[in-house]
């Protein structure tokens, strides 16, 4: 079973993240996770912060953003009382990505949850280079939201795309979980290519037995699906607009097996364009990105604790 206890959720305070926060508690709410609410300080990496500048202007800023902080930890933490999870404010400081991916890394995170817009509102189509970055790279689960995405609505269905390699298929086991979680049917989507089409058979028997990925799998309602187009990122979105789908879960990569900096265009164009949750999975076979600590300084905030 895919459990969610431990979800790190970045956040830059914006009304974005605050909805990526609300789908991490309602994911995570059967098993009272603790929440891990991270902002990144990226000061010390700026010119002045690497330049060590401690004029009054920068110290009253500092000071500023200190109480700003607290003050929006503080709101946050008003909105969680009752409710069945644990928040832990965190700041750390450093490269925003750098600093979520090796935080992620070092405490085995079971999800990473993360708006696609923060407080630059870009459009869907220009995500967000944090976030594109963490998925990108990210070895641990990303599940990234989009806005306005209701909270709490009922997940009847499931996709998860594959092109049946062994990395298409890391992400089964995630799909098979959380479809037996929900009671939700899980389709399977297989897009051949224009140029050389398959049979539905063929590719029927190439499928692999799903309990080799999840022990329950003959638990799910599963239907498999075969498509054909050039892109296969429009017949993911298409299908799963189509059918009203709850929650995308796909690999980062395929058969190809490209490097994580050279991220799947298939995934990358689905994480921008679905109006869905999609949850991003990484192979195992993927090493860890940064070998050494990235992070300058770790900031506690200051009059909050965990």
């Amino acid at each position: 079973m895919y459990e969610l206890r431990r979800i790190l959720v970045p956040t830059d305070f914006s009304r974005h993240a605050d909805e990526a926060l609300e789908h991490a508690l309602y994911l995570g709410g059967r098993f009272t996770p603790e929440i891990i609410l991270l902002h990144v300080d990226e000061f010390p990496v700026s010119p002045l912060g690497a330049g060590d500048v401690r004029d009054a202007i920068v110290e009253q800023y500092q000071q500023r953003k200190t109480a700003y902080l607290n003050e929006q930890f503080d709101r946050i933490r008003r909105g969680f009382e009752g409710k069945p999870a644990r928040l832990v404010p965190q700041i750390l400081a450093g490269r925003a990505y750098k600093v979520i991916i090796e935080e992620s890394e070092a405490k085995e995170y079971d999800l990473i949850v993360m708006a696609t817009r923060g407080l630059t509102h870009l459009s869907s189509y220009l995500i967000g280079s944090t976030v594109e970055r963490v998925v990108r790279l990210s070895r641990q689960p990303v599940l990234t939201i989009q806005q306005g995405l209701e909270v709490g609505a009922r997940v009847e269905s499931i996709l998860c795309p594959t092109d049946l390699s062994p990395a298409g298929n890391a992400a089964l086991s995630y799909a098979l979980s959380m479809a037996r979680q929900f009671g939700a049917v899980l389709y399977i989507q297989y897009i051949s290519e224009l140029e050389k089409p398959e049979a539905r058979e063929q590719v029927l028997a190439r499928m692999p037995d799903l309990k080799e990925y999840h022990p329950q799998a003959d638990e799910v309602k599963v239907e498999v699906f075969v498509d054909r187009d050039v892109e296969p990122s429009n017949s993911i979105v298409r299908f799963a607009d189509d059918r009203e789908v709850g929650i995308i879960v796909m690999s980062t990569h395929g058969r190809k097996g490209l490097r994580r900096v050279y991220i799947g265009n298939n995934t990358a164009e689905v994480v921008r364009k679905a109006r869905q949750p999609v949850l991003t999975v990484s192979h195992p076979f993927h090493k860890r990105v940064f070998a050494h600590p990235l992070t300058e300084k770790r900031l506690p905030p200051k009059g909050i604790t965990g």
